[in-house]
């Protein structure tokens, strides 16, 4: 016997995330929220792993949930916080902003339309070298900045 094919739907927050799993004919089958902490993290990838996810969709394509759910395994899909807040009346929501429908929506979107989203896949080490150049670029620039400020303000006065 197969287990059933199940969706999961994750709407980020700093503090705890809005978690949904739904079924193949797209109905709730669990909804939970987990905190933003390395523990609340490790219950929700056991979480859907228990429930064997096909997929996971969610809004941001960063972070430490990001991560977990990637080392978790299943694939995981970005769908922007615009094109879920243009879904939501797609779902029957009056278009307000939900944490447990985002959720919903989210795992929808992937039952309904995955054969078009393309999963996200880790930062190889190149990407993740260039990104931590490109901050420290930024951070060296802001600093550069805010030291030729008071040397320029000396130079108006005078």
């Amino acid at each position: 016997m197969h287990s059933p094919i199940t969706y999961a739907g994750i709407d980020w927050a700093s503090r705890s995330h809005a978690v949904c799993v739904i079924d193949a004919d797209g109905s709730a089958i669990e909804r939970f929220e987990v905190s933003h902490t390395a523990a609340g993290l490790q219950v929700l990838t056991r979480r859907l792993t228990a429930r064997q996810v096909v997929g996971v969709a969610i809004e941001r394509p960063d972070g430490p949930l990001v991560d977990a759910l990637l080392d978790a395994g299943p694939p995981l899909v970005v769908i922007a916080s615009r094109g879920v807040k243009a879904l939501r009346t797609r779902y029957g929501s009056a278009g307000n902003k939900d944490d447990c429908t985002d959720a919903y929506v989210l795992a929808g979107v992937l039952r309904t339309d995955g054969h078009r989203l393309h999963p996200l896949r880790p930062d190889t080490e190149a990407t993740v070298t260039l990104r931590a150049l490109v901050r420290a670029r930024k951070d060296l620039v802001r600093v550069t900045a805010a030291l030729a400020r008071p040397s320029r303000a000396r130079l108006v006065q005078q």
